[in-house]
């Protein structure tokens, strides 16, 4: 699949700055380790093992494609990576070799995939496909094949409306309800369950032949790798998309009992004849190549030679440390005849190529996300790139501006459709440029989200929230998330709305541009609320992060003093801590600190760029289904931290998602409150109506004396 120039500048530009710092030949082989999912963790256990017995030494990817990007750069030589990290690669022109394969069996691929018919379904060609009854695996099989491998039969069949009032997926599956008969594609369409539910409520045709048809989910008997054999021969299916292996299985050609008898189905070839499924050699739409261990040109073949032969049979060697540090549940290592280049290796699969090489519509349909650094603009396209491996519709595509407002401007003309703010630019993406939340940032634990304290001296005479009317107070910033949360509160404590100058002490610091103190620069920011307060305020309002950051002494700075945290305590508004609350401090209201946020535009276009963030983040998120991560969503990106998205995320969540979080008060409402000029809107019909029965009490007066 071509590049722009943009996309592989981007690439270029991302691999070419650290290859310059790649360390110098120091006769040591660099292994780069991705670690498996769960708990157990393999690199301290073997690492040492390895280095203490041979010349190999470890680096810890981040994830198979940060290996990728380490062995082009010289800072790693070899790594296991999977047939889908070689597309990347490919796209990306990253220069690696294929030196041998990671096998758990003896077959030349990891598997293959059938097209199975039942011989009465009067089908002898695939032209014969058209109102044929489809059994499909369905969708989140994530561990077993990509959905572009999943969607390869229908996109070979089917060919693309591109209606722009239908997003790609529904496009998609329109065009295969269309072509196909009464079907059985269960599981999750899309990541969004309501919309999943629509899509299946208006093609209720792919839906027909499963167990039950209405759920249609990934617990339907004939959903999954079996259940689309059964589907075949159990549930009256005409063509079934099944692995080879399970094909043999099923029909008791692997030394299982047959569920039913071989000679009543046929294998559908690619070229259009049909062949008996106890054939020797079954014609095969698509093959899955093997892992590999890659490596860089340089040392590629003396990395084969390394691995060759390796085993367990010794349980201290350093052939048993690397092969356990290369394999997941792969058990043993196959060498190539020669290393490789990757298209060379990934050519010898049938179809897998071919898989994406499918036309895209035109003009494209591209999710523009708008970055503003070189970092940021450089992850984005490696995430591009992981995306379209793994068959995310529509993929993103990536730009780069000076800085955020410009790519704030550029979202607000729909030169870009996504940029991601923090909370202090919350207000200005929403109110100056028209944009809109789509999605957020969620984090689990509430230190990892933005979460307003009030704090005070503890000796202060300062009891409750109304106390602290004509204090003097300290905010990070203007219009951030603790500016908005005080307004909130001095709402919901007095019944009424104020403005915070006329709430607080004159000598406050609340950063509004145009009224109230200049306050000193060194004031402003998270720490700088805290120094304020410790230099002489009367209360903070701030992050409850930084705040436990403070109290656990991994502050700095000449003006801290020591032990002066417990001088401090908070202002509870609410009542102190709330019954069942799992966090240790009363707070005033919590946000995510990152918003998704877009322009207005249909809501076919909408739901698009929802459900394909969606599922980047299914894939690449802390709740990733592979063995080994192949992108980091939440995590460092070539050394450096919360870049494109906060480390600490574990998820984007949409605004309905926060109503199942027991944490109280989000501020959600009060963005759009404050967005809408509410807060502004009351107090001035605040100060009306107290000026008004002021005159009216004065008028009354007069009226009495007068009368007198």
């Amino acid at each position: 699949m071509a590049l722009s120039y943009e996309r592989f500048f981007a690439l270029f530009l991302s691999l070419t700055i650290c290859a310059a710092v790649a360390p110098p030949d120091d006769g040591k082989l660099r292994v780069c380790v991705v670690e498996s999912r769960g708990i157990y963790r393999k690199a301290p256990k073997f690492c040492p093992q390895l280095q203490d017995n041979s010349n190999i030494e470890c680096v810890i990817g981040m994830d198979r494609l940060d290996c990728v990007r380490r062995i082009h750069k010289g800072t790693a030589h070899f790594g296991v990576l999977s047939a889908e990290d070689l597309i990347a690669a490919r796209w990306a022109s990253v220069e690696i070799l294929v030196a041998s394969e990671m096998r758990s069996h003896e077959s030349p691929f990891e598997y293959e995939i059938v097209a199975v018919v039942n011989n009465d379904a009067n089908i002898h060609t695939v032209h014969d496909l058209h109102g044929a009854r489809l059994c499909h695996p369905g969708y989140g099989l994530e561990n077993h094949w990509t959905e572009v491998l999943a969607n390869y039969f229908e996109a070979a069949m089917v060919s693309k409306t591109c209606k722009a009032e239908l997003t790609l997926t529904e496009d998609r599956i329109a065009a295969s309800a269309k072509y196909f008969g009464p079907s059985c594609k269960a599981g999750p369409w899309v990541p969004d369950a309501k919309q999943d539910r629509i899509l299946k409520d208006r093609y209720p045709s792919l839906c027909h032949m499963c167990y039950d048809p209405y759920s249609c989910d990934d617990s339907d008997k004939h959903w999954g790798r079996r259940g689309t054999l059964y589907c075949l021969t159990n549930g009256g299916g005409s063509v079934s998309w099944a692995r080879l292996d399970d094909t043999l299985s099923h029909f008791g050609l692997a030394g299982l009992p047959a569920q039913d008898d071989p000679a009543k189905y046929s294998y559908l070839c690619p070229d259009g004849h049909l062949q008996p499924i106890n054939v020797t050699r079954p014609c095969i739409w698509v093959s899955k190549p093997w892992p590999v261990v890659a490596a860089h040109r340089s040392h590629a073949a003396q990395v084969q030679r390394l691995v060759t032969g390796l085993s367990h049979d010794e349980p201290h060697s350093w052939q048993n440390a690397l092969l356990s540090l290369l394999e997941t549940y792969h058990a043993f290592t196959v060498p190539l005849d020669n290393v490789i280049p990757v298209d060379d290796y990934l050519n010898q699969a049938i179809g897998y190529q071919s898989a994406y090489s499918f036309p895209e519509c035109n003009p494209p349909r591209s999710i523009v996300v708008c970055t503003s650094s070189i970092i940021e603009h450089n992850k984005c396209s490696w995430l591009q790139e992981a995306a379209q491996v793994y068959g995310v519709e529509p993929n993103i595509q990536c730009i780069r501006t000076m800085n955020l407002q410009q790519c704030m401007e550029d979202t607000e003309f729909k030169s870009s459709d996504v940029v991601i703010v923090n909370q202090e630019q919350r207000v200005q993406a929403q109110r100056d440029y028209g944009l809109q939340p789509l999605l957020f940032e969620f984090a689990e634990g509430m230190h990892e989200r933005y979460v307003t304290i009030a704090l005070v001296h503890k000796n202060s005479e300062y009891k409750t929230f109304k106390d602290l009317r004509g204090a003097r107070a300290c905010l990070p910033s203007f219009e951030g998330a603790a500016h908005m949360a005080v307004q909130e509160t001095i709402l919901n404590v007095t019944g009424h709305v104020e403005t915070l100058h006329s709430y607080f002490n004159r000598d406050s610091c609340l950063w509004h541009p145009h009224k109230g103190r200049e306050c000193p620069l060194h004031y402003k920011g998270e720490e700088g609320a805290l120094r304020c307060l410790a230099e002489g305020a009367d209360v903070a309002f701030l992050s409850s992060s930084v705040y436990k950051k403070y109290v656990s002494g991994n502050m700095t700075g000449d003006w801290l003093k020591p032990d002066t945290h417990l001088s401090y305590r908070l202002i509870c508004p609410y009542g102190g801590i709330e019954r069942r609350s799992k966090f240790e401090y009363c707070y005033l209201h919590w946000t995510t600190r990152g918003h998704v946020m877009t322009h207005s535009s249909t809501t076919a276009r909408q739901s698009e760029i929802y459900n394909s963030l969606q599922h980047m983040d299914h894939l690449f998120g802390k709740k990733y289904k592979s063995e080994t991560r192949s992108f980091t969503l939440y995590g460092a990106f070539d050394k450096h931290n919360d870049v494109l998205f906060h480390d600490n995320t574990d998820s984007l969540r949409s605004e309905e998602d926060f109503q199942r979080n027991e944490a109280k008060r989000n501020m959600e409402h009060i963005f759009q409150r404050y967005v809408s000029k509410y807060y502004a809107v009351r107090a001035e019909s605040g100060a009306q109506q107290s000026y008004g029965s002021f005159f009216s009490l004065v008028l009354l007066l007069l009226t009495r004396l007068t009368l007198v």
